[in-house]
């Protein structure tokens, strides 16, 4: 490598690095796989590849880069462990026989790394699986060199022999070396809930005491991860000075570990600027295309907004877009990027193993009408609280509310359009087909899809199907991924009479959540949904795997939002859709372990 490269993977291994301590998984993948798609690539950017995807949640997906990677054959601690890290986490994916399977497996890897290094942290890693498993003096042997050397100074060395004490029965003596750790840790997130983590799954398998280990988690656990909106406004004046104000003294009394949301003038950008002046991690989320955007919402509070929305902008470490579509006057496009933003706040915080909150900007001068308000400010937090959150509320008055909006082209009259879940499937192997085994495939694969959809009743507002394909609008996210995963299981094995035996056979789903046109056909007749999200989700089911389920970030989002509990999303990447029809971050959908 010459020196220019290796400088070149040094600066993007240290972003990846630094990002994966603030706790921002996804944008550490996305850097690490953008550098390398790039050419800039090194042993340790790959192991910092797959470390983020492990930490994202996809335990199987990490594996599966683990090996094409060959970091096995890395030799190096940190690569050698992260076998071990990746089964210890698809562990908790599964219970009994499975879980212990898995657990066993970690150990082993966590055990050779120990054996191939003498490091410590392969050693205390493999202590807290045996004593999972109930081996209490394979783990106590381990544990007992560690606590006996003391702690050094950074961060995992002193998480490491907390541990350790931990392990020995020394509570006491923990929870002191813990308060030291804290001082370590500062402001890294995704540190500290690596150590929550994990001394929660010891304290729930017995391994370790209960009480200790809750004392321990609160003081290290990190902050919580904010997500804010507020009241947009003209530049300067009272109104600007009042609302900085307002939301330093807020974010001063609640600290966070990560803010999130979009980029509108006056709140929206304030939250922005005060987040990259106090280094907090910032992800911004737009709820379409971004031209349209600034239009709308950035010059709408005069021309001075523009350059600091750049700045915010730049300065993030994330920028989502909820849609790449162009703005068309509905306001179930703001909707679908505030609900984005919020869904991901709560995706992070259980990422972190913190709670998430919001702060929203308001008027005192504004009446509050929620029930009259289907977008906006009241709306987002009527939402937030619906669904269980805690809202700081920042009451800030003297704001110029005079913009001046530029004319948006809109629908013809009549024209219907909300939000709804899309499910596009199709049939791998169906050009295998022969003549005498489409009949079994229509009345085994297409008719189970068929009962499938009609178990789940109204809530499919519409179906559709040609060949091997099915096209479904759904009420609503959650709905809807439970017809996706249903349909999963159905299919998991196939009719015999197919004779697909040995072929790369099987169902692709993708689905998502966005803005659609509901109307009638004027050639056939027929109810018809349309629009670019239609297009969009018809795109994702080709380049799902087989046997998998792609959901979209609006959908994973969602689902967050709504506290549905019996699923997993877990972080893809972003993924180069069909049809040169761009990239789009992805997650994998699957049932959460009873």
């Amino acid at each position: 490598m010459t020196d220019s490269g290796a400088t070149a993977s040094a600066a993007v291994e240290a972003e990846v690095a630094h990002r994966l301590g603030q706790g921002d998984a996804l944008s550490a993948f996305d850097c690490a796989a953008a550098a390398r798609r790039a050419g800039t690539d090194s042993p340790r950017l790959r192991y910092l590849m797959v470390r983020a995807l492990a930490a994202s949640g996809d335990s199987l997906g990490a594996m599966h880069l683990y090996e094409q990677l060959d970091l096995a054959m890395s030799g190096d601690v940190d690569s050698l462990s992260l076998a071990g890290r990746i089964w210890k986490d698809a562990a908790f994916d599964h219970r009994g026989a499975e879980r212990t399977a898995y657990l066993q497996k970690a150990a082993a890897a966590y055990d050779h790394a120990f054996r191939m290094s003498g490091a410590d942290f392969p050693a205390i890693n493999a202590a807290s699986l045996y004593a999972m498993l109930g081996e209490r003096e394979r783990a106590a042997s381990l544990a007992e060199p560690i606590a006996a050397n003391g702690p050094a100074g950074n961060y995992w060395d002193q998480a490491t022999f907390v541990e350790a004490l931990l392990l020995l029965g020394r509570g006491e003596e923990a929870l002191i070396h813990a308060r030291s750790a804290d001082e370590q840790a500062g402001t890294r997130a995704g540190d500290r809930a690596s150590t929550c983590r994990q001394i929660d799954r010891l304290a729930k398998s017995g391994a370790i005491d209960g009480d200790h280990a809750a004392a321990i988690m609160a003081v290290l656990r990190p902050m919580p991860v904010g997500v804010y909106c507020g009241r947009m406004f003209r530049a300067g004046g009272a109104g600007e000075a009042n609302a900085r104000t307002a939301i330093a003294r807020a974010l001063d009394t609640r600290p966070v570990s990560a803010l999130i949301g979009p980029l509108a003038c006056g709140a929206d950008i304030l939250f922005a600027e005060e987040a990259l002046a106090r280094g907090i991690d910032l992800t911004v989320v737009l709820p379409f295309a971004e031209d349209d955007f600034i239009a709308q919402s950035v010059a709408s509070g005069g021309d001075e907004w523009l350059a600091r929305y750049v700045r915010c902008r730049d300065g993030a470490a994330m920028v989502h877009f909820a849609s790449n579509a162009r703005y068309v006057s509905d306001d179930c496009q703001f909707i679908l990027g505030s609900h984005t933003a919020m869904g991901l706040a709560k995706l992070r915080a259980r990422e972190l193993e913190t709670a998430a909150i919001q702060f929203a900007v308001v008027d005192p001068a504004v009446a509050a009408r929620p029930d009259a308000v289907i977008a906006g400010t009241n709306a987002d937090i009527a939402l937030w609280r619906d669904n269980g959150g805690v809202t700081g509320t920042i009451a800030v008055g003297d704001l110029d509310r005079r913009l001046e909006f530029p004319p948006a082209p809109k629908p013809p009259e009549g024209t219907r359009r909300g939000l709804y879940a899309i499910l596009f499937a199709d049939f791998a192997g169906f050009s295998k087909l022969g003549e005498a085994e489409l009949p079994v495939f229509a009345q085994e694969v297409m008719g189970n899809i068929g009962r499938i959809l009609d178990d789940f009743g109204d809530a499919v507002l519409f179906r559709n199907t040609w060949g091997d394909a099915v096209y479904a609008i759904i009420d609503d996210p959650a709905t809807a991924a439970r017809i996706a995963l249903a349909m999963q299981e159905r299919l998991g094995t196939l009719p015999p009479g197919l004779g697909l035996e040995g072929h790369r056979a099987g169902m692709r789903t993708g689905i998502h959540f966005g803005p659609i046109y509901r109307g009638v056909d004027p050639v056939v007749g027929n109810e018809l949904w349309y629009g670019t999200e239609v297009t969009r989700t018809a795109r994702i089911e080709p380049v799902t795997l087989v046997g998998e389920i792609y959901c979209t970030q609006p959908l994973a989002a969602m689902l967050a939002l709504g506290n549905a509990r019996d699923f997993n999303c877990d972080y893809v990447g972003k993924v180069r859709l069909a049809k040169d029809y761009g990239e789009l971050a992805l997650y994998r959908l699957s049932r959460r372990s009873a």
